[in-house]
C-alpha cells in the first residue's frame, strides 16, 4: 500500500540537537590525532584520478565524516512496531552527511533527497540476496533484519553513490546515528520547544499553525512541521527539505543556548532520547562495516530507545566541547531532476557521477 505519511526529517532532529555532538576530534580512535599542520599526514583516501586531474585523499587526522539517518516505521500512517521479514527496516527519509574538517574548522553538510536514484543492496522477504538494483536511496535502508544491517546498508548505498565505496578506498563514513521518526517529539520537548516561521498553510493537521505566523513548536506539531508534505505547501518532498534546513538553524541555536546555561545538557538530552550503541560492526577496507552479530547494547537506562549509533555515549558528549566554534557551513544538495518513473514513483535523477564530484571536492584535493 502506498504510504500517506513520508517522514522526511527523523535525524533532522539529530542535526539540531545531536548534530553539534558528533562534531569534534575526541571521538576520533586514540591513534589519531587532529592537528593544524598535517601535511605530511597518511590519506584515508587513495591517490585517484578523474578527468585528467590527479586527486589525493585528504588526510585522516583532518576529517570525520558522519551519516545521519532518520527512518520510519510507518504504514498508512500505522507505527510497525517490529520488523517482519528482511525487507520492513523502515525508509530512510532524511539523509545528512557531515564532513567535519579539522583544519579549516569548519562542517560541510550534503542533504540527499529521499528520491535519489542509486544502487542498493536488494534483497528477497526471506534475506536472499539478488545483488544491486537503481532505486531510490531511501530503500537501502528498508533492507535487512536488523536495524544495524539497515543502517549498514543505507551507508554502503551512500558510499557508493559518492563514489568512495571500492574496495580500495577503505572505510570513508567513520561515523553513524540513526534515529526513529517516533523520537521527533520527544527531542523537541527536551529541547524545550523550538521557533519557526510557518509560512505555509498547516491546517490540515492543526488549525493553529497559522501560516504566516513565527510559533514555538510542541512534540507533536515538530512531527507535523518536519514529517508531514502532504496537504502542505506544494506537497513536494523539496518544500519539506526547506523546512527541514529552517528547523535545522533554529533547532541548533537552542541547543547551543541550553549548553551554554547547562554544561550537562548534552548528556541529559542524549540519556532522554535513549541510545543503542551499535557493537556489530567493526571498520574494513571493502565498504565500511562488517557485521558478525546484530545485537546492539543500550547504553542509556531509558525504557525507549530513539538512537542508534556505533560510537559511545562519552565519546559523543566529548565532541561537543571541541568544535562548538567550528563554523556550519549551508546545507549543500546535489542536483537533479525529479520525474515519475515506470513504476509511478517519483524519482531524482542525478547527472552522472555528481556524488564523485562533490565527494572529490569534499574528502580529496588536487595534487599540484
Amino acid at each position: 500500500m502506498r504510504r500517506k505519511l513520508l517522514f522526511g526529517f527523523a535525524a533532522l532532529l539529530l542535526v539540531a540537537a545531536v548534530g553539534l555532538l558528533l562534531f569534534g576530534d575526541e571521538y576520533l580512535p586514540e591513534t589519531i590525532s587532529v592537528a593544524a599542520d598535517n601535511a605530511n599526514a597518511t590519506s584515508f583516501l587513495p591517490t585517484r584520478e578523474y578527468n585528467g586531474v590527479v586527486y589525493e585523499g585528504r588526510p585522516s587526522s583532518s576529517l570525520t565524516t558522519v551519516l545521519l539517518i532518520g527512518y520510519d516505521h510507518m504504514d498508512d500512517g500505522v507505527i510497525v512496531e517490529e520488523q517482519d521479514g528482511f525487507t520492513h527496516g523502515g525508509q530512510s527519509d532524511f539523509l545528512l552527511l557531515l564532513v567535519i574538517d579539522h583544519e579549516n574548522r569548519q562542517i560541510r553538510m550534503l542533504q540527499f533527497d529521499r528520491d535519489t536514484m542509486a544502487d542498493v543492496k536488494y534483497y528477497s522477504k526471506s534475506g536472499a540476496y539478488f545483488g544491486t538494483r537503481k532505486m531510490q536511496i531511501c530503500l537501502a535502508h528498508a533492507y535487512g533484519d536488523t536495524q544495524e544491517l539497515n543502517n549498514s546498508n543505507t551507508i554502503w548505498t551512500v558510499e557508493r553513490f559518492l563514489g568512495i565505496g571500492g574496495a580500495n578506498d577503505g572505510a570513508q563514513i567513520d561515523w553513524y546515528i540513526a534515529m526513529d521518526i517516533t523520537g521527533i517529539g520527544c527531542l523537541n520537548d527536551l529541547l524545550g520547544g523550538v521557533t519557526v516561521p510557518i509560512n505555509d498553510d498547516f491546517s490540515y493537521y492543526d488549525p493553529t499553525m497559522i501560516k504566516g505566523t513565527t510559533m514555538t513548536l510542541t512534540g507533536e506539531q515538530a512531527h507535523i512541521y518536519c514529517r508531514q508534505r502532504y496537504f502542505i505547501g506544494d506537497q513536494t518532498n523539496e518544500n519539506r527539505m526547506a523546512r527541514q534546513r529552517v528547523y535545522i538553524s533554529a533547532a541548533t541555536q537552542v541547543l547551543r543556548k541550553r549548553i551554554d546555561e547547562n554544561a550537562n545538557f548534552a548528556k541529559e538530552l542524549l540519556n532522554g532520547m535513549g541510545i543503542i550503541y551499535d557493537t556489530s560492526k567493526t571498520l574494513d577496507d571493502s565498504f565500511g562495516f562488517t557485521m558478525t552479530d546484530y545485537q546492539g547494547t543500550p547504553i542509556t537506562d531509558t525504557p525507549t530507545h530513539y538512537l542508534m549509533t556505533n560510537q559511545s555515549l562519552g565519546a559523543i558528549v566529548s565532541l561537543l566541547a571541541k568544535v562548538l566554534d567550528y563554523e556550519i557551513l549551508p546545507v549543500e544538495n546535489i542536483p537533479g531532476t525529479h520525474q515519475i518513473g515506470s513504476n509511478g514513483y517519483v524519482e531524482f535523477v542525478t547527472a552522472e557521477n555528481a556524488g564523485l564530484e562533490w565527494a572529490l571536492d569534499a574528502l580529496y584535493r588536487p595534487v599540484n
